[in-house]
């Protein structure tokens, strides 16, 4: 209840603030795009405004819950983070990415219980653990020297790469095989593929801007 008020009351303060410019004579569908592109290019305080906006005309949109959600687990503000995720999925539970952005928060906090289920879950909602990790913007496997030159988005958002590929992993296993599928034939059924993009692009100069996150478009 706490961290819900926090939310809403960040949110009505944000509203009060964001440039109607950023909502006004965009076509449906196209806000949450910009806004991603916005986040993911590190103008993470427009994209926060544009999210809130949307928010602001469409109560409970799990677009702009989860992708507000990873700006703040970006600024470090993991407990909000996770509420925000936790609205989002109470509009959309059958969405893995949410799930997984769910699982990492929970990880950073230190809940390792509830981490691994929400991991579980949203590997078998995208269908097994390479879905989940494109998913997340987890390319192949990166060797240390790559991770060093692209260390400062990990730096930054103090997720392991190397940590959220084994809770994957281990999440994957738990998943009956059949199960996985079964699931998440049903969830792409009731769902366009816009939903299951992964994070984003790479910048300009090949780092990643992907934050291993999943931001939903």
């Amino acid at each position: 209840m706490r961290r819900n008020g926090m939310i809403w009351a960040a949110t009505a303060l944000l509203v009060s603030l964001a440039p109607a410019a950023l909502w006004a004579g965009e076509p449906a569908g196209t806000s949450d795009d910009y806004g991603v592109s916005l986040a993911i290019s590190g103008d993470e305080a427009r994209a926060e405004s544009l999210f809130i906006t949307m928010l602001s005309h469409t109560r409970g949109d799990s677009r702009a819950l989860n992708n507000l959600g990873n700006i703040r687990l970006l600024r470090g503000e993991t407990g909000v983070a996770l509420a925000f995720y936790e609205r989002a999925l109470r509009g959309d539970s059958i969405d893995p990415g949410i799930h997984l952005n769910r699982a990492t928060a929970l990880m950073l906090i230190g809940d390792k219980e509830r981490s691994a289920q929400s991991f579980a879950r949203g590997v078998s909602l995208a269908g097994g653990y390479d879905q989940a990790e494109a998913l997340l913007g987890l390319g192949p496997e990166r060797t240390a020297s790559d991770r060093t030159a692209n260390g400062r988005g990990a730096k930054k958002t103090m997720i392991d790469p190397d940590q959220l590929r084994q809770m994957l992993r281990t999440a994957a296993k738990t998943v009956p095989t059949e199960s996985a599928v079964a699931v998440n034939r049903t969830a792409r059924t009731a769902k366009t593929a816009s939903t299951w993009r992964s994070a984003g692009p790479r910048g300009a100069d090949g780092s990643d801007t992907s934050h291993l996150l999943y931001w939903k478009r």
